[in-house]
């Protein structure tokens, strides 16, 4: 009996059953299955490739969503750690804003340029809340890439920054490096918002110095920690 079941079970492996599938067929042990067939290669036939792809498949289907869960998990919560700004929180972003992003070349020019609409927005705030610029002194330019539109692209700047296209310059090509052939897509383009105010200027370049001191060396005064929940 043991000797027919032996054939039997190279027979099986031969035709690329797994073990599972062929000790679910004849009923024998694992031990038994693993001395007979030893010495018997296994090549898997293709429903028990297409089976084990699918398989993969699957599980990595679930520890992406499961990934995807857990990030959402963790972006929620960073969320919720961040309270209501305050004006000095505000005022001091903007700070880092501008020690990070802003032009700091020409004396009389205060100057942020940015592709993305929200940094933007908050730049404008900035500088109508803290700077207190007046809207007829802030000033746009765009670069957008030959392929784009400029007109829509100076409408939907105008919409985002809330600057009448009155006080927009003239609209600049950028040229990419590969000679204008090939453009990296920047969505409606870069936007440079500019104040004209050498005060200003050199107050933000102090703020930027009183900033550096005391992010350095200054000791950390600890405040009431602002959450979602108080």
């Amino acid at each position: 009996m043991k000797i027919a079941e032996r054939e039997k079970a190279i027979e099986l492996r031969k035709k690329g059953l797994t073990y599972n599938e062929i000790v679910t067929f004849l009923k024998v042990s694992r031990s038994s299955l693993s001395y007979w067939l030893r010495n018997i290669p296994y090549i898997p036939t293709g429903e028990v490739r297409e089976r084990r792809r699918l398989a993969s498949l699957q599980s990595g289907q679930v520890l992406h969503k499961r990934k995807l869960e857990r990030i959402t998990k963790i972006e929620k919560i960073a969320r919720q750690e961040i309270g209501e700004i305050e004006f000095d929180e505000l005022k001091l972003l903007g700070i880092m804003a501008y020690w990070v992003e802003g032009s700091k070349t020409e004396d009389a020019i205060v100057r942020f340029t940015n592709s993305d609409p929200i940094f933007i927005k908050f730049i404008l705030r900035w500088l109508r809340e803290i700077c207190k610029v007046q809207d007829e002194k802030l000033r746009a330019h765009l670069r957008v890439h030959p392929d784009v539109d400029k007109k829509e692209a100076e409408n939907y700047w105008s919409k985002v920054t809330g600057i009448p296209l009155a006080q927009f310059y003239k609209t600049t090509a950028k040229i990419s490096g590969s000679g204008g052939r090939k453009y990296k897509k920047l969505g409606s383009g870069i936007a440079a918002i500019t104040v004209c105010d050498t005060d200003l200027h050199y107050r933000i370049k102090g703020w930027i110095d009183g900033l550096k001191n005391k992010s350095i060396y200054a000791p950390v005064v600890r405040g009431v920690h602002h959450t979602a929940n108080t």
